[in-house]
């Protein structure tokens, strides 16, 4: 019997039907008579997101020999009254169960039964259990959710006197928890035996080998156990699905992403029954692909034949048409296949696997359905459960202000950096199950998202650098980020990148890729070349890079940038007009930008409840989204900038509505996307997502103002940035030891104190908030114990209330920008642009 921890709801939130309570939300018994419009459910609250695998104790059960009871799940409440929960999920991987409805089957008796999910839910707030037997009842004795793990030990701690911004930090380090994935955490979603590997209804799951596979002949061997036998080909993450329905005797096809229609469509492409074909038995399939057409033969028999295809896959940019083999399956079907052979059209073995027990490690790594081999971050909690690079970047830092749980920073760059093609197009995603990519061959074109993605996958490693000093790490990928560099540097025309639409996908994939130059890729650009300056070992190369970056900077503003109207394109034939929330800001970030007098305005778009990511750009624009992600780079802006007022009051107006422990939809984490109401932007979308943890990190960073200036920590900077709150404190353990900041400060008044805390011999550097004097040296060194420090409004410096008469800008005039451009290369932007605010004060 397993010790686990098993966490249970709090509350009831609603029922109907026949259902007696027991004394607590997870004690009932449902009943149902005759009458099917009126079933017993009832539906628990939990109160905020958990996850593990669902656990049933059930005390009786009575009625037919097997009672069947239906089970929903949802991270928030619009998805609990979906017939299908908040899912299913289908896009990238088998890290947990595709389907958030499923059914039990209990057993009618009198004795005390326990049923376990073959699958973890790895995320939800709300479960529904309803009784979907006529003339049944079932007693449940215990209902919630077996721990997988415990929770990280949270490593850091950041407060304020603002009690919500303090809820938003906290709910962020649940979300950077359940966004972390230790080593060895995942179940294994394929159950490999002698006889051969069993495939219960899940996503369908591509065999890595063949990604760039076209015409080719697939046989292999199949024993329906429940419901039917599904495969795919020309799969990568969409494809052609076949699907035979023992019920219905019939056999189809669908393309896409799976049999149902979620976030895409899908087509399906036939039906054929199936006569008096046997199910009983060992069943030989054999599919062939050539060209545009498909056939399928059952038994030396030809059942279907597809023509006029044309497979565009998502992902990878491959030739139309092409693609792996995959199995997979509608929920419940169980199949057991085995002797998989793909040959190509002159009978050349492309692929043989037995798929019984002697190749299962084979089966489970060339299938990605296996165990993680390495810890990483993932994207959403309850899903994807993808590593990629673009959600690194944020949660990387997340990670380092927090749990400290580096070992899935390391992971995630080494699964991603091991796929790298042969022209230097570096892996940004990856299933958390794949293996590392060791081979001489052509990694998984699965592992490509985009070109913004790979590059910011280089910043991430930068600041992982900083963060641990992980000499092993750097050195271990740092070929291959040359690499990529130089893959990049042949997409250079008119002094930007301009890639192909294949590598120009944007963090919303609903927009679709970028045709032409993009901003945001060029934005993103420019910080991996500063990331190289940091990463590099020698002058030369830094310099090298250096040169490349002001090129690039001069490119940027002559091709996206409107000194007249202050915005910063994503793209040059949209309307000239739009505004593109992360685009502009991270610009500004990056001070790639001038100060203009509607920078405030692009960045908060205030006459929207929340700001919109994407306003005038056409067809962006349809989904009318409110992104944490996009709001996290236009927070960071504001900061870097000496907007800390401003920062702020966006963090609380975008998490804020997160961070409301009253609401239906509060989930104790940071959500994926919203609309500008402040609700979630649908009832599938992530309520746990790791891409949103900014202000885990931002806050620590800008706030308090903690941040490395050299690898490890050896030596940091507090460079806070005030903000109208009178009081923070940060405490984060790093690689160095414990360092710490306490800011007191009374504005209106004019002083305050600064305490700073540093590991015995490891020196600071005290940077005054703008408009303000430390009293104390510029450098100080660790003693292991709080060092106090008093501050003052600088006399000389311009008084505030003329500053109010100047229109509202960001930024600081035009020579310091030229001032930043003269600091020292080796620093990340963001500590140089600290340092500049602070060199008038060091004169």
């Amino acid at each position: 019997m397993s010790t686990k921890p098993v966490i249970q709801p709090v509350s009831i939130l609603r029922y109907a039907g026949r259902v007696d309570f027991g004394p607590d939300a997870s004690t009932f018994t449902l009943e149902n008579d005759g009458d099917e419009s009126a079933r017993a459910e009832v539906i628990l609250d939990y109160k905020r997101c958990e996850g593990g695998l669902p656990v049933f104790i059930i005390d009786s059960a009575s009625g037919p020999d097997s009672v069947d009871v239906a089970v929903v799940y949802s991270e928030g409440i619009e998805g609990i009254d979906h017939a299908t929960g908040d899912g299913p999920f289908f896009l990238f991987s088998n890290a947990m169960d595709t389907y958030r409805s499923t059914t039990l089957n209990v057993r009618a008796s009198s004795s005390t039964q326990t049923i376990r999910a073959v699958y973890a839910q790895r995320s939800q707030r709300y479960q529904k259990i309803v009784l979907s037997s006529p003339n049944s009842a079932v007693s449940f004795k215990r209902v919630g959710f077996e721990q997988v793990r415990p929770s990280y030990v949270t490593k850091s701690m950041f407060a304020c006197s603002s009690p919500l911004l303090n809820q938003i930090w906290q709910d962020g380090v649940k979300t950077v928890d359940m966004c972390t994935v230790a080593k060895g955490e995942t179940s294994s979603a394929w159950e490999v035996t002698q006889e051969g590997t069993i495939v219960r209804g899940q996503h369908w799951a591509p065999c890595r080998q063949g990604t760039r596979w076209a015409d080719k002949r697939v046989h292999f061997q199949v024993q329906i156990e429940n419901g039917g036998a599904s495969w795919a080909v020309h799969m990568v993450a969409n494809g052609l699905i076949f699907c035979l329905d023992a019920a219905e005797r019939v056999l189809y096809a669908c393309e896409g992403l799976s049999t149902e229609s979620t976030i895409f469509p899908v087509a399906e492409k036939g039906r054929w029954p199936i006569g008096d074909l046997q199910l009983e038995t060992w069943l030989d399939v054999e599919t062939v692909t050539y060209g545009d057409t498909v056939t399928v033969s059952i038994q030396g028999r030809q059942l279907a034949r597809v023509e006029g295809l044309d497979i565009r896959p998502i992902l990878g940019g491959s030739a139309n048409n092409t693609g792996s083999v995959a199995f997979g399956g509608p929920c419940q079907w169980v199949a057991m296949y085995r002797h998989l052979s793909v040959h190509d059209p002159a009978d050349k073995a492309l692929y043989e696997n037995t798929l019984l027990l002697t190749d299962e490690q084979r089966t489970l790594a060339d299938f990605q359905v296996g165990t993680n081999a390495l810890a990483c971050t993932i994207d959403g909690a309850k899903r994807d459960r993808a590593c990629f690079g673009g959600d690194l970047y944020v949660m990387g830092q997340s990670i380092a202000h927090s749990s400290m749980a580096f070992e899935a920073v390391a992971g995630s760059i080494e699964l991603l950096t091991s796929h790298q093609s042969s022209d230097g197009y570096l892996g940004n995603l990856c299933p958390i199950q794949a293996p590392v990519h060791d081979s001489t061959g052509e990694p998984p074109t699965y592992a490509f998202y985009s070109l913004s993605y790979a590059l910011l996958l280089v910043a991430a490693i930068r600041d992982y650098w900083l963060q641990t000093g992980d000499e092993k790490t750097r050195s271990k990928c740092y070929e291959s980020l040359e690499k990529l560099m130089a893959y990049v540097d042949q997409h250079i025309s008119e002094g930007v990148v301009i890639a192909p639409p294949p590598l120009s996908m944007h963090w919303f994939p609903l927009g679709g890729p970028v045709f032409g130059a993009s901003g945001a890729l060029n934005n993103v650009y420019y910080e991996a070349l500063q990331a190289m300056m940091v990463l590099a070992n020698d002058s030369a190369t830094k310099q090298k890079y250096q040169v490349r970056a002001h090129q690039l900077k001069a490119g940027i503003l002559r091709h996206f940038y409107d000194p007249s109207t202050g915005i910063h394109h994503l793209d040059n034939s949209l309307p000239s007009n739009g505004i593109c929330q992360d685009v502009k800001a991270h610009a500004m970030t990056l001070d790639l930008l001038p100060p203009h007098t509607d920078d405030i305005e692009h960045l908060t778009d205030p006459e929207s409840g929340l700001p919109r990511a994407f306003r005038g750009l056409g067809h962006w624009d349809v989904a009318n989204v409110a992104s944490p992600y996009a709001t996290g780079y236009a927070v960071e802006a504001l900061f870097s900038r000496d907007r800390g007022a401003e920062a702020i009051k966006l963090i609380e107006r975008v998490w804020g509505p997160m961070a409301d422990t009253t609401s239906q939809n509060y989930s104790g984490g940071h959500w994926e996307a919203m609309k500008p109401d402040g609700t979630p932007h649908g009832h599938d979308t992530s309520l746990m997502h790791g891409w949103s943890t900014w202000p885990v990190s931002l806050m620590p960073r800008y706030l308090a103002g903690l941040q490395p200036i050299e690898p490890g920590w050896k030596f940091f900077s507090v460079a806070p940035v005030l903000s109208g709150l009178k009081n923070i404190k940060c405490v984060m353990e790093t690689v160095a030891g414990t360092v710490g900041v306490e800011l007191e400060i009374d504005e209106i008044d004019g002083h305050g104190a600064l305490k700073v805390l540093a590991p015995y011999g490891i020196r600071a550097r005290l940077q005054s908030p703008q408009g303000w004097i430390i009293q104390g040296p510029e450098v100080i060194e660790g003693t292991g114990v709080w060092q106090k420090f008093f501050l003052s409004e600088d006399s000389n410096d311009q008084d505030p209330s003329a500053e109010e008469t100047e229109p509202k800008h960001l930024g600081s005039p035009e020579s310091q920008s030229r001032t930043r451009e003269g600091q020292e290369s080796s620093l990340p932007s963001r500590i140089r642009s600290l340092l500049s605010r602070f060199s008038a004060i060091r004169a």
